[in-house]
């Protein structure tokens, strides 16, 4: 009996081992159970953010390419409107010309025609208010039915007069008669300035504005010997390639100006808006803006000037037929005497035909993308015309008998300045009354000058 308890009194221990070591088996298996749950767990999170920076990367560099294509799109459509806005003024251009010359000496007014140009254009055109629902609707037709409505683009463009303005080439013109009056009215424009701004005045007092005047005349003509004496040359040895300084041709562009000795910035700011290089041989005095009165003289006060530019807007009044109407007119308003006689005979170049020269400003817009043209409208055969004239009259009178000058290089394609010595009287659109107006141009306007931005 103690052999079989001897036997059988060790299993309940056997067991109660077993059954612990079962128990541990159990618990390690559900430890490592999970353990394999949180790997696969953070696994699947890694992965899962891994994608989610992928597919956020590449619908960030689609939207980006999106955007990007767009905007060139865009860019492509705002240039085009542009061009359509530019072909549009110089349609408006050329009808004016054929106007002028079908039937503008036929017409009380022949500046009634300047509207043709000069309001600005916008497309699509807004609905002005009051006006009846049928034309309303005929106008938004016609916008529906055009290709720049599907384009979703639109463009805005203006016509300014650009003969209006002072020719800077003309400092180094072979005319005398021009040279000088160029040269004249920037100094009136300088002296001006002086005048009326303290600060301007304090900062150029003993300033001598001739010598810089000289120099950009120099810089357009073709010898090389400067109007302050020496050599053109000497005022540019310290420059890079100064071997090419002065250029001694025309003025290309007007930042050119920036290149020549004694200019600086205060002052190209001053002359930039009364100047150009595409001038009509005269200052057309129906057109002028402000800053071109300004160089005719200190007379030219603002109060003044700004009463010229509303009569002769006033029908009752405008437009100045020519020389001796608006000397006349001058001293009505406190301008004693002619203004524009430079001294032995010479005079500054006075127009007072229809304008020929313009330059045109377009911007076409498509969603964010904007795009500039700036295009000049040049009328050669016309500055031709005035520039011989001129030189014929400088051959055969020389600069002291020069008293036609003025008008007569102003008017010597038919202009109506006074003195112009032509056998017949001439109306305010440049034709001679005694004969029939020119035939109507059939060419498109020239186009001299084109900027893109």
């Amino acid at each position: 009996m103690k052999g079989l308890l001897r036997r059988f009194g060790r299993w309940p221990a056997l067991l109660f081992a077993q059954k612990r070591e079962t128990i541990s088996l159990r618990r390690f298996g559900r430890s490592g159970l999970r353990s394999e749950k949180g790997a696969a767990l953070i696994l699947a999170l890694s992965a899962t953010t891994l994608l989610l920076v992928i597919a956020t990367e590449v619908m960030f560099e689609t939207s980006v390419e999106y955007v990007v294509s767009s905007q060139s799109v865009n860019q492509v459509r705002a240039y085009w409107a542009s061009r359509a806005g530019v072909e549009m003024s110089l349609l408006r251009i050329h009808i004016y010309r054929q106007a002028l010359a079908l039937g503008a000496d036929k017409l009380p007014d022949p500046r009634i025609l300047d509207e043709i140009w000069r309001q600005p254009f916008l497309w699509p055109p807004p609905i002005p208010p009051g006006i009846s629902m049928v034309d309303g609707d005929e106008i938004k037709k016609a916008v529906s039915a055009s290709d720049l409505t599907t384009l979703k683009v639109s463009y805005f463009t203006t016509i300014e007069a650009e003969g209006a303005k002072v020719d800077i080439n003309d400092l180094g013109s072979p005319s005398k008669i021009m040279a000088e009056a160029a040269n004249r009215q920037l100094l009136q424009l300088f002296q001006h300035k002086m005048e009326n701004d303290e600060d301007f005045a304090s900062k150029f007092r003993g300033f001598n504005f001739q010598e810089v005047l000289n120099n950009i005349a120099d810089w357009i003509d073709p010898d090389d010997e400067s109007r302050n004496g020496g050599s053109e040359k000497q005022l540019y040895n310290q420059r890079p390639r100064s071997d090419f300084l002065p250029t001694n041709q025309p003025l290309r562009t007007l930042g050119e100006l920036h290149m020549v000795a004694g200019m600086t910035d205060t002052l190209y700011d001053l002359i930039i808006p009364a100047v150009t290089l595409y001038g009509g041989k005269g200052i057309n005095v129906n057109q002028a803006g402000k800053e071109v009165f300004k160089a005719m003289g200190t007379a030219f006060t603002d109060e003044r000037i700004d009463r010229i530019l509303a009569d002769r807007q006033d029908p009752k009044r405008g437009p100045f037929k020519d020389e001796d109407d608006f000397v006349q007119y001058l001293s009505s308003i406190g301008i004693g005497g002619n203004p524009f006689d430079l001294g032995d005979g010479a005079k500054v170049p006075l127009v007072f035909e229809p304008e020929t020269m313009f330059r045109i400003r377009a911007t076409g817009k498509a969603g964010q993308a904007q795009s500039d043209i700036v295009a000049i409208v040049y009328d050669a055969d016309k500055v031709r015309s005035r520039l011989e004239k001129a030189l014929v009259e400088q051959a055969t009178k020389g600069t002291s008998g020069a008293d036609s000058g003025a008008s007569g290089s102003g008017s010597g394609s038919g202009g109506s300045g006074g003195g112009s010595g032509d056998s017949g009287k001439k109306d305010g659109t440049g034709a001679t009354k005694d004969q029939s107006p020119a035939p109507a141009p059939l060419r498109r306007p020239k186009i001299v000058y084109w900027n893109e931005q």
